[in-house]
């Protein structure tokens, strides 16, 4: 038969799976709208450049194809401006950044709570009722957090699955730790 503390537990480890997910999907989302903010700061400081040379160099010259050019980098350099303007994008990163680290910390509430309840150190009724306050509390976090895009959670995907990003092996973990106190030591 299934105990109670057992169905308490896989009810964790389901919520715990979602928000490392989640949690993925946000930083996979704030790193893509950086990326994009960066490509097109950089596009509107060449084209504003081009602008320049374009506006200097029909002081000295009267050619049309210059004109039509200088124009048309105009536009852009003025498009992404209002671009800006409409969208902020650092303000999005920033958003998609504070949701992530959220997230990160009610996952690490949630191991501390699987390690506790698989432990014996707390008992059913407090690590349920410290479940149910996490859950308000992620509750509160998904209410507030912005949307995300479907190659976020692409990217997300590949992070976990195939990358393996929330992995850490124990060599890893051995080499930030002193020496007798590695897991290598501790087999031999």
């Amino acid at each position: 038969m299934i105990s109670k503390v057992q169905i308490l537990e896989d009810s964790i480890r389901n919520t715990l799976g979602s928000v490392v997910w989640s949690h993925k999907i946000h930083e996979k989302e704030a790193d893509l709208i950086l990326r994009k903010y960066k490509i097109l700061e950089t596009v509107k400081i060449i084209s504003n450049s081009l602008t320049s040379v374009g506006i200097i160099s029909l002081i000295f010259s009267d050619i049309f194809w210059v004109k039509l050019v200088t124009s048309f980098v105009s536009f852009v350099a003025i498009f992404i401006s209002a671009f800006f303007k409409s969208f902020t994008l650092q303000e999005m990163v920033g958003i998609q950044s504070v949701t992530a680290k959220k997230l990160l910390e009610i996952r690490e509430e949630l191991k501390l709570l699987i390690l506790e309840l698989h432990t014996g150190k707390m008992e059913f009724e407090t690590a349920s009722d410290d479940y149910r306050k996490i859950v308000d509390r992620l509750n509160e976090i998904y209410k507030d957090s912005p949307r995300t895009s479907d190659k976020a959670v692409e990217k997300a995907r590949i992070a976990l699955n195939i990358s393996k990003d929330n992995e850490i092996t124990d060599k890893e973990v051995d080499l930030s730790l002193p020496k007798l106190l590695r897991k290598e030591i501790a087999d031999e």
